[in-house]
């Protein structure tokens, strides 16, 4: 789910799909596990964690593993969103090693994409430069979402090296592949990646732009959690907490 359209809106159309569903629990599960994600990008964390965890229920009892490993993948997503990494390991790992004993590479280089953002966050470097080197092998060249998920990990971890040429130039790859699309989220995400690369680099002015374009869209898209972080993250940079830019 990367939220072409505001988090509210999305919720409302999916809340009044899963009415239609007639008990299918094929159906349910899939709409609980879309609407999971959207509910944390709302800030609904409970609703959002019983919904993953019905929707994981019904693919677990009818052995759909694929359909189970997604889930995970969209579990772990969820506690990125929630601001918690470690928690977001375990899903995301577990939804890892499911693709991987299939045989699966689509969506595993996603997966290994959010993987490494996870252990990035809780400042295990060598392991998230890892996953980033396993999903960049695993993407295929039209997947966007994967392609830019490596290139985002890979020039925070670039710039935690003081390697910043290196690490810009990733970091606006990522930003023109994402660009073009209305994965809004994904946008965003990029921008919060290229922030750290400039804020590491000393280049608070271009931090500070692109937070403040990460907020905009967060706020567009009614993502209040990611929001909050774009926010804070811009107050910790101009020593302002709590402004909102003009």
């Amino acid at each position: 789910m990367l939220l072409p359209v505001p988090a509210d809106a999305a919720i409302d159309r999916a809340e009044q799909l899963l009415q239609t569903t007639d008990g299918d629990p094929w159906a349910e599960a899939d709409l609980l596990a879309g609407l999971s994600l959207l509910y944390a990008y709302a800030g609904r964390f409970a609703d959002a964690r019983e919904a993953i965890a019905r929707a994981q229920s019904v693919y677990d009892r009818s052995e759909a593993k694929l359909r189970w490993a997604t889930a995970a993948s969209l579990a772990g997503h969820m506690e990125l969103i929630a601001g918690d990494p470690a928690a977001a390991e375990h899903h995301t790992r577990e939804a890892y090693e499911a693709l991987r004993a299939m045989g699966e590479r689509g969506i595993l280089s996603t997966v290994a994409g959010e993987l490494a953002e996870a252990l990035y966050a809780q400042g295990r470097l060598d392991e998230a430069q890892r996953m980033t080197e396993e999903a960049e092998a695993a993407a295929g060249p039209g997947d966007i979402d994967a392609q830019a998920r490596w290139r985002a990990t890979r020039a925070k971890l670039l710039a935690r090296r003081g390697q910043f040429p290196a690490a810009l130039r990733l970091v606006d790859e990522a930003d023109a592949l994402t660009s073009p699309t209305s994965w809004e989220v994904l946008k965003g995400g990029v921008l919060m990646a290229k922030a750290e690369v400039n804020r590491l680099a000393g280049a608070r002015e271009e931090a500070a732009a692109s937070l403040r374009a990460a907020l905009r869209i967060y706020e567009n898209q009614r993502a209040a959690p990611l929001a909050e972080r774009a926010l804070a993250a811009l107050a910790g940079l101009t020593g302002h907490p709590g402004t909102r830019p003009a």
